[in-house]
């Protein structure tokens, strides 16, 4: 059984921040276990059903309401009961920077959020068991919490950078453009990404290519060695695998309905 997932366009008071929404159904008493696959954002993620856990890399019941940073490699999700959740998917480092949080997640694989606010948002979106009102609900919540009109800082800039070059720029290059020192990049993007820039780039050249392979019969390692400029076949399976935890030739010979649904990849 695959979960409903539906997936919303943020209105345009709220788009500067959540970049889709994502709302996941499930009813099974039967266990659904599967990856979830690096993103170059991060999401705030509210559960009013039953709760999710995580199996690995480590093995802990997820809280009704959490932020999910980047990560650095897969890890895995089961589902169980009643699922019924909803995902903002939002730009990291204005994520960071608007709740004045860092996004190191630590020992554990998501960022708890404290206090009262996120409580009350949780109950307030908890009143409707539509995915439209409480997408209301979160909208009204944000703009209560951050008012005036977001300005993007240096750091917003360069993530931006990074996504549009697709890889294909070389990163130094990227970089380079900001004029700021290396240790300096690394400490902002270890505090409002939670991961390095040469982290970042390599989980948008995985999902770029995850997306081009997806869409072909056979895979064509010389093409994606080409593509995405590796020096060899090998580097490629290995980059790919400390990603996604899988090869290549077993990640795409799978069913990957679940994976794209737990990974966000819907529409």
């Amino acid at each position: 059984m695959i979960p409903d997932a539906k997936y919303y366009t943020p209105g345009d008071d709220i788009s500067w921040l959540v970049k889709q929404f994502e709302s996941i159904r499930y009813n099974s008493r039967w266990r659904l276990t599967d990856k979830f696959v690096p993103r170059e954002d991060a999401a705030l993620v509210f559960h009013f059903g039953d709760r999710p856990r995580m199996m690995s890399p480590v093995n802990q019941q997820l809280p009704r309401f959490f932020i999910a940073p980047l990560v650095p490699t897969a890890y895995s999700i089961m589902l169980k009961g009643l699922t019924d959740s909803l995902i903002a998917i939002c730009k990291p480092t204005i994520l960071s920077r608007i709740l004045k949080i860092s996004m190191i997640p630590g020992s554990k694989v998501y960022i708890p959020l404290s206090g009262t606010a996120f409580s009350r948002a949780w109950e307030m979106m908890n009143k409707y068991d539509d995915p439209e009102g409480r997408i209301k609900a979160f909208t009204k919540f944000i703009l209560k919490l951050h008012p005036q009109v977001y300005t993007p800082d240096e750091t917003d800039e360069m993530y931006e950078k990074i996504l549009g070059s697709n890889f294909h720029t070389p990163l130094r290059e990227v970089i380079g453009e900001f004029k700021v020192s290396e240790r300096t990049v690394q400490r902002r993007f270890r505090e409002r990404l939670g991961i390095t820039p040469k982290m970042l780039s390599r989980i948008v050249k995985i999902n770029t290519l995850w997306n081009s392979i997806s869409t072909k019969e056979t895979i064509d390692y010389h093409d994606i060695v080409f593509f995405g400029n590796y020096f060899d076949q090998a580097h490629f399976i290995k980059d790919f695998k400390a990603i996604t935890g899988e090869t290549p030739d077993f990640f795409f010979r799978r069913n990957l309905s679940v994976t794209k649904i737990m990974s966000g990849r819907g529409n």
